[in-house]
């Protein structure tokens, strides 16, 4: 009785966390409360889960999870050189969104996969949406303005978002053969990739025009059909967002003019001069502490200390909060044993030998995007990002699963 009884609890205990996985998924780009409280509820129920050796069994021999380990491993060994050991736990308490990986790569049935991107997509859909309404003014939400009209998350992270779903339908567009289904994607492509560039967010803007190559190339069989197919649809989006959006026009003038500003008149004072500024002084606060980094507190002191030794021309940079790219943030805090852990996780995906077509492509455009997009911001280190990358990297990990359980 007792055995049944368990039994039955554990196929519940199962069904529930495929059921939170994906609303966890259609969350995910619109609440910063829920992904806190999900990734919570889903490790929790994750413990009370049945095999729950096989699944340790499991983790343990995956390279990427080990890789990942490792590295928040090798960050809290950090706190033994760095400046103030208490703060660190701070910065690095944020790596808790990856537990939701293990969840998903352990736990998670081939249908919920379909049905979770599924999931994000239709989230996706609700924050454009909104999107849109604030960009023309049709109503307010929050701190968001029609020059910055990210409801949910800061521009760089949204564009990323963005230019991750556009590229995901239009994988779709390639993969689908019902005609009614493609046109929706059509559809569903062009306002999302629309949407990328009235916001203000070149990160995902320049993340798109790399990764779009990623998708012709990985669809289209003729690499040269590829390469100028994809040339000529980028080049007519850039033209109509250059035309037709203020928000772009604003954001490519603006960036013409804070480079010109670097190269005639070494003036770092804008956007793109203080990151260009910040990747300069944390190349040379690396290249000073080469191997381990000084530790994960205390980097932007360093980068403070160095500005008024060395860089008064970069006085500006000092409001600086990050480094705004994390792998000169990485550097900076653990050298190059810390950087070639991190790397290791974006390899260790790329090696994982997905059979499915549509996954094993997916997982080369998202290593591509959020690569690309983590030269100019942290994405690793906030919520929002840190939270797209556990929920996909646990979705590729789990599609690998299920293929070597058939």
């Amino acid at each position: 009785m007792s055995r049944a009884l368990n039994r039955c609890l554990t196929i519940k205990m199962n069904k529930y966390i495929n059921y939170l996985f994906v609303i966890y998924a259609f969350l995910l780009p619109i609440s910063r409360s829920s992904i806190s409280i999900l990734t919570a509820l889903l490790f929790v129920l994750w413990l009370f889960s049945n095999n729950f050796k096989n699944k340790i069994e499991f983790l343990t021999s995956n390279r990427i999870i080990i890789s990942l380990l490792l590295f928040v491993g090798f960050s809290i060994i950090s706190l033994l050189w760095s400046q103030a050991p208490f703060g660190g736990l701070q910065y690095i308490r944020k790596y808790w969104y990856f537990l939701t990986i293990i969840v998903i790569a352990t736990a998670i049935e081939k249908k919920y996969l379909t049905y979770a991107i599924s999931a994000f997509l239709t989230g996706m859909l609700i924050s454009e949406l909104i999107s849109y309404g604030i960009f023309f003014e049709l109503w307010k939400f929050k701190e968001a303005t029609a020059a910055f009209p990210n409801p949910f998350m800061n521009h760089p992270q949204y564009s990323m978002f963005l230019a991750f779903t556009s590229l995901l339908l239009l994988s779709k567009i390639f993969y689908e053969k019902s005609l009614n289904l493609k046109i929706l994607y059509v559809l569903f492509f062009l306002t999302t990739t629309a949407n990328l560039f009235i916001n203000a967010g070149r990160t995902g803007q320049v993340a798109f025009a790399a990764s779009i190559f990623i998708v012709g190339f990985l669809h289209i069989k003729n690499r040269f059909f590829a390469f100028f197919g994809m040339s000529f649809m980028l080049l007519v989006i850039f033209f109509a967002s250059y035309s037709i959006s203020p928000n772009f026009k604003a954001r490519v003038n603006v960036g013409i003019t804070d480079i010109a500003k670097v190269l005639s008149k070494d003036d770092y004072c804008s956007s793109i001069g203080l990151r260009l500024a910040v990747w300069q002084i944390g190349g040379e606060i690396f290249i000073d502490n080469p191997v381990l980094g000084i530790g994960v507190t205390n980097d932007m002191e360093a980068l403070n200390e160095s500005i008024t030794k060395k860089h008064t021309n970069m006085e500006c940079a000092k409001i600086m909060p990050s480094y705004h790219n994390f792998y000169v943030q990485t550097a900076v805090h653990l050298g190059l044993i810390g950087l070639i852990l991190y790397l290791s996780v974006f390899y260790n995906l790329l090696k994982l030998g997905i059979k499915d077509e549509f996954y094993s492509n997916l997982l080369v455009v998202f290593v591509g995007i959020y690569s690309i997009s983590s030269l100019v911001e942290t994405m690793f280190h906030e919520q929002f990002p840190a939270a797209f990358f556990a929920l996909f990297t646990g979705i590729f990990i789990a599609q690998k699963r299920i293929e070597s359980e058939v």
